[in-house]
């Protein structure tokens, strides 16, 4: 089999997708390439027959994932189970997997820290370590699935894991822990210790650095950072890969044997037991656990005088990871980890012509990149022109500075503070520097691309151009490669460019619980522009949180390319429709914000201090609003300062293939009003006021304007009772039809000159 493994990988891969993507075509073109083999190939028989017998095994063996309908479950209930894998520790959220001693699925366990709370010490305090017993008494909840276009799917993220239920600890006296001996509970123990050592010793600003490099524990890294880091594709940087392993052993490697302490054979079998061990105390992440297993293939290889290709046992490793765990497979790491090796190993010819160390950190980058750019644009919906480029500078600087000068601080750390300050003050100077100077490049040159995800056709046209892209390089057929280079792009720049050719305009009303965000999409994307952006808030303080924008609103943008608005109409200034629209202004441009004359000046300000480029627009009744005639709107209020937030709501009347009316918050004095000013005022479309409080949208007004259709926006068990039975009544009594974002989740029409048609998130 030595130099032939690639081909039960392959079959491997080719059943994970057959099993994953219902590509009932793909058995036939894998048995059609089996054919191939045997009769025009002439592979051996055991190959062959090592090929089939991999097909069929992880045929069989693949989990699949059911697509959850989303639905709300909660029992109380006493569970004992072992902690497994690492307890997830930060000042924000202690989180930990509970796998129950009488069940297969899992319990996600997480405890919110009190803000004067010790979090470092809870797991020593309460025995939260790998392997402990615990019995919880707590309310398990189904975790919430998406309920919007684009966001994040949790629970099926946590399904991918084993995970089906959740439970929030309030207090510790919910849960009882005893520690279990062992190797795995030490290390494991022994790496929370580190980690709070690390945040102990060094600055609040070195010592996630440490944490991240050195354990592969990203929790306490600003948000700003890793999404900086994402964009250019370099999160790789901040996770233990390949490099990090590699630069430990060679440490180790010159440490021991140039410094005379052990010998070549010696080191090598310290290595061998050592790296194990490194690779729990890092977290045990599919990326470190892949880079460990072949250090230590190849040591043992060297050791022992075997000769295996790479490519081989980099295969192997492939196959034995999924049959110890096949749910490993949906795993980001284990996907983004093997990619990038396979690709790198498939491509060492290429890369050895090339006498220039430059020239190899580039050519290493690019292949790098273009191997997981389909996944990177599958998970994060986004592609950066500059990312190679950026990968050939910010790589050298980590793998020579960065990297090895965490190890050293891990080390180190029992040193006197004095003498820790003289290291980590020069540090923090120059590393604040190069993330500025990445801050700039990101905010000065060409931004990254947003965009849907690839179909699967067109993954598999980018993959076979990038595979003759690579063997035209490596042949020095830079004609054939430079077209195969054109052709690779073609998927992401027709991926890219799709919503401009879309001939449906469409209006989709988000989910965000208790409050407005709507979005208006003209065909063609001639216009966008967005109706209110609420935002959750704290209670303690009403200042809004980031989540609503981050999760729903700036996902559904990236998703559909929108990197620009021509509007922001906030209706009124309570913060359940205002409250993202600070986080929108400090990601994307907009042209224009319109509020009434009777919005809060304060807010105003801070806007403007965020985008100093931004109009500034009061509108009131009677005003006509119009953008790149693709979309406009007709003020129908408010015209007067009603003395009240609600009742200065901005209502708008517009044609999008049906007649729509736009009502923020207001009440039933004001409907009245709009009847009386607009006698003749019919619409299909009401966007019902106040979150169907019985406050607003009375029989007059419903009788009056004759609405086919009503959006209400409303949150799931929300405290107000929203919708109100009495408003329910009155739109049934009338016939309309209504849909309600807390049992509908998102609603969207999609739209022409000639009508539209409504498409609700759940089913």
């Amino acid at each position: 089999m030595r130099g032939y493994w690639h081909f039960p990988a392959i079959a491997a891969v080719s059943a994970i997708l057959y099993h994953l993507l219902d590509m009932k075509w793909l058995l036939l073109l894998f048995i059609l390439w089996l054919i191939w083999l045997k009769l025009l190939k002439k592979m051996n028989v055991t190959v062959w027959l090592v090929t089939v017998f991999s097909f069929i095994t992880f045929l069989s063996i693949i989990p699949i994932i059911p697509q959850t309908v989303y639905e709300e479950s909660s029992i109380d209930a006493e569970i004992t189970g072992k902690i497994e894998g690492e307890v997830k520790l930060s000042s924000k959220q202690i989180q930990f997997t509970l796998q129950p001693l009488q069940n297969s699925s899992k319990l996600l366990v997480t405890y919110f820290p009190e803000k004067d709370e010790d979090f470092r010490e809870i797991p020593l305090e309460h025995a939260l370590f790998h392997g402990s017993t615990c019995t919880i008494q707590q309310t398990v909840e189904i975790p919430p699935s998406s309920t919007n276009p684009a966001q994040f799917d949790f629970r099926q993220f946590l399904l991918q894991k084993q995970i089906t239920h959740q439970a929030v600890l309030e207090d510790f006296n919910q849960i009882n822990c005893a520690a279990e001996k062992g190797i795995l509970p030490l290390l494991y123990k022994v790496r929370t210790e580190l980690l709070n050592e690390m945040e102990g010793t060094w600055s609040d600003y070195t010592a996630p650095w440490i944490n991240a490099i050195v354990f592969g524990d990203t929790s306490a890294m600003g948000e700003p950072v890793t999404e900086l880091f994402q964009r250019f594709g370099l999160s790789h940087i901040i996770a233990i890969s390949g490099t990090h392993v590699t630069l430990v052993i060679a440490i180790l490697y010159l440490i021991l044997v140039k410094g005379n302490l052990l010998t070549k054979e010696k080191t090598q079998l310290f290595l061998i037991l050592f790296l194990p061990l490194y690779a729990i105390l890092a977290g045990a992440n599919p990326p470190v656990l892949r880079a460990a297993s072949m250090m230590i293939g190849l040591l043992l290889f060297q050791k022992f005088r075997w000769k295996l290709p790479y490519s081989d046992l980099l295969c192997i490793i492939f196959m034995v990871f999924i049959l110890w765990d096949p749910y490993i497979i949906y795993h980001i790491g284990f996907q983004f980890s093997f990619a990038v090796t396979f690709s790198i190993l498939l491509s060492q010819e290429w890369i050895s012509k090339s006498k220039s160390p430059v020239w190899k950190i580039f050519q290493v980058s690019f292949i790098a990149q273009m191997a997981i750019l389909p996944l990177q644009i599958y998970y994060f919906n986004i592609f950066h022109p500059l990312s190679i480029l950026m990968n050939l500078t910010v790589i050298p600087y980590f793998t020579f500075f960065v990297i090895p000068l965490m190890y050293v601080f891990a080390v180190v750390h029992f040193l006197p503070d004095s003498m820790l300050v003289i290291l980590d003050k020069p540090f923090t100077f120059i590393h604040e520097r190069v993330l500025g100077a990445i801050e700039w490049v990101d905010n000065t040159f060409v931004p990254p691309m947003y965009l849907d995800q690839l179909s699967i056709f067109s993954v598999m046209f980018y993959f076979a151009c990038f595979f003759l892209f690579m063997k035209f390089l490596e042949r020095r057929q830079e004609k054939a490669a430079w077209i195969a280079g054109v052709l690779l792009i073609l998927p992401v720049l027709m991926t890219a460019a799709k919503p401009y050719f879309q001939e449906e305009g469409i209006v989709t009303m988000f989910d965000m619980g208790q409050g407005d965000a709507i979005l208006v999409e003209a065909a063609r994307k001639e216009a966008v522009v967005m109706i209110d952006a609420g935002s959750a808030f704290h209670f303690e303080d009403m200042e809004p949180t980031r989540g609503v924008y981050k999760n729903i609103i700036r996902a559904y943008f990236h998703q559909r390319g929108i990197k620009e608005l021509d509007a922001i109409i906030v209706t009124h200034d309570d913060v359940d429709h205002f409250g993202s629209v600070r986080f929108i202004l400090e990601e994307v441009s907009v042209k224009e914000l319109m509020v009434s004359a009777y919005f809060d000046p304060v807010l105003l300000e801070e806007f403007q201090a965020i985008q100093p480029s931004l109009n500034i627009t009061q509108i009131g009744s009677g005003d006509v609003l119009n953008f790149h005639d693709a979309i406009s709107f007709q003020v129908l209020a408010p015209d007067i300062d009603t003395g009240n937030s609600n009742n200065n709501s901005i209502v708008l009347y517009t044609n999008f293939g049906l007649k729509w009316l736009f009502t923020g918050d207001i009440s039933k004095k004001i409907e009245e009003k709009i009847i009386h000013d607009y006698p003749a005022l019919q619409i299909d479309i009401l966007k019902v006021a106040h979150h169907g409080s019985k406050t607003s949208t009375g029989e007059a007004f419903i009788e009056a304007v004759q609405p086919r259709f009503a959006l209400i926006s409303a949150g799931r068990n929300n405290r107000y009772n929203h919708p109100n039975e009495e408003v329910l009544d009155i739109l049934e009594n009338n016939g309309i039809q209504a849909y309600r974002t807390d049992e509908d989740g998102a609603i969207q029409f999609y739209y022409t000159a000639e009508g539209g048609t409504f498409s609700t998130f759940l089913p």
